[in-house]
């Protein structure tokens, strides 16, 4: 049985912590799989990546960085080398 891919990123920019797609932040044109982005509001928000599919987690801080994490289940370590290694 294979491990499950775990990664974090931390930026100016919104990383998908799968694939390094990289979104910019705005007030009201940052979307995310269809989804609006709110930018500004300190909290966690849950995207899927337009590039690679992979459901990841953002966390926005009043820092104006955003760090966003896997998760669970949704790549395995195999996966990740194959597609992106």
């Amino acid at each position: 049985m294979s491990e499950v891919y775990s990664n974090s990123e931390i930026g100016q920019n919104i990383i998908c912590p799968y694939c390094g797609k990289e979104y910019e932040p705005s007030y009201e044109e940052t979307y995310i799989g269809g989804e609006p982005v709110e930018c500004y509001k300190e909290g966690s928000q849950e995207f899927t990546c337009d590039h690679c599919g992979k459901r990841f987690v953002m966390y926005a801080s009043f820092t104006w960085e955003y760090e966003t994490e896997t998760i669970d289940g949704e790549m395995t370590e195999e996966e990740w080398e194959q597609n992106y290694g």
